[in-house]
């Protein structure tokens, strides 16, 4: 026990803002990083064995997962370290090994975090994300099994609110990677490689990558823009909102307005969709990066309790089978490349800086295209490609 309570000391020195919520009113949406303050174990920890009734009958319950999914497992000699992180490429070359994943060593590792909530936030919704694990994760929260991934490129998102401990009580995260498992013939790494957030909502709340716009001309050559706002409920009863959407152009001036009010039933994701008019829209081109913000606010009462945004952009794309691609009415002959996510020497775990390097340095050399192969890039990453 002694030695739990130095690694809890330990743990709450290295937690990350996500660790440290202020006791002050809080805005409605935080997405907070939870990049730092994570305990590492490469290897795999074998889950007790279970050969009597009490511990079979307590293992089925709640809360009382074995071995290093459990709330007080003994991680005192567990590595410290901050996400992204990929555990292969700091493995030994051997050519037993995949020649295809780097003739490194894979296998399994755990990946744990303590989170401390404020009794203040009790009633908010709480949603954990991570943006890539490779390859395969079971995840736990205080000892409960919330989550299985089966892909290392897709995110995973877990709503944690029933599980969590308020006040003193630390909440403990448990991640399980199979690395075992590959999905490619090309390097994918191995571990929590791409960001992990807390998002904090009212209970009524946008879901994540709640809204889509999508630009479209009609065939008149008028632009309108298909909003949808995606709202769930996690709260005690159905309510009623208000989503209001506006629309910015390039400059940062509004230009668009609309509100739509729907019933929120419990735990029943509802979305308003409202068809914005945008008259002779500035076009995003290669030359000319014109990006419009569209952004959703929840009101109740007149009350903003949940906002998000993003950008977007207007252009006509057409293929011709004689003259090749079009980008609004104007010939573009397509300079492309295809390009793995892995950098050389540092593996998958790659900096958003050496992102923001890469394609620039990319741009200047002539290429405006890119095929990402053969996985969904991060999303820091199709930012800034736009």
């Amino acid at each position: 026990m002694m030695k739990y309570l130095k690694t809890l000391a330990a743990s709450l020195a290295l937690l990350a803002l996500g660790g440290q919520v202020a006791a002050a009113e809080s805005p409605a949406r935080e997405r907070l990083s939870l990049d730092g303050g994570w305990l590492f174990h490469l290897g795999d920890v074998p889950f007790p064995e279970l050969k009597t009734h009490g511990a079979s009958y307590n293992y089925a319950k709640a809360g009382n997962a074995g071995g290093a999914a459990a709330l007080e497992y003994d991680d005192s000699d567990w590595r410290h370290l901050d996400l992204p992180h990929d555990w292969a490429v700091e493995g030994p070359f051997d050519p037993k090994e995949n020649i295809s994943q780097g003739y490194r060593p894979r296998g399994i590792s755990w990946y744990r975090r303590y989170l401390r909530v404020e009794e203040s936030e009790r009633g908010r919704y709480m949603e954990l994300q991570f943006d890539g694990i490779a390859t395969r994760a079971t995840i736990w929260v205080n000892g409960n099994e919330v989550a299985h991934n089966f892909s290392g490129y897709n995110a995973t998102h877990v709503d944690i609110t029933p599980y969590l401990r308020y006040g003193d009580a630390l909440n403990t995260i448990a991640v399980r990677v199979d690395a075992n498992a590959m999905e490619g013939w090309w390097y994918e790494g191995a571990g929590i490689y791409r960001h992990s957030w807390l998002t904090k909502t009212n209970p009524i709340h946008i879901i994540s990558d709640g809204i889509h716009a999508t630009p479209r001309q009609a065939a008149n050559g008028d632009w309108q823009m298909p909003v949808a706002v995606t709202v769930d409920n996690s709260g005690k009863q159905t309510n009623k909102v208000d989503v209001e959407i506006t629309v910015a152009d390039p400059s940062g001036k509004q230009i668009a307005r609309q509100t739509q009010s729907v019933d929120v039933p419990l735990f029943t994701p509802t979305t308003a969709q409202v068809a914005i008019s945008v008259p002779s829209p500035q076009l995003w081109s290669l030359q000319q990066i014109n990006l419009y913000s569209v952004n959703a606010k929840v009101l109740q009462a007149g009350k903003a309790i949940d906002e998000q945004s993003l950008k977007t952009g207007f252009r006509k794309i057409h293929f011709d089978a004689q003259k090749g691609f079009f980008l609004n009415d104007q010939h573009v002959k397509l300079q492309g490349i295809c390009m793995h996510q892995d950098h050389a020497g540092v593996g998958v775990a790659i900096p958003d800086s050496s992102w923001e390097y890469r394609l620039r340095r990319l741009k200047e050399l002539g290429v405006n295209a890119i095929r990402f192969s053969h996985n969904a890039p991060a999303p820091e990453v199709l930012d800034m490609v736009d």
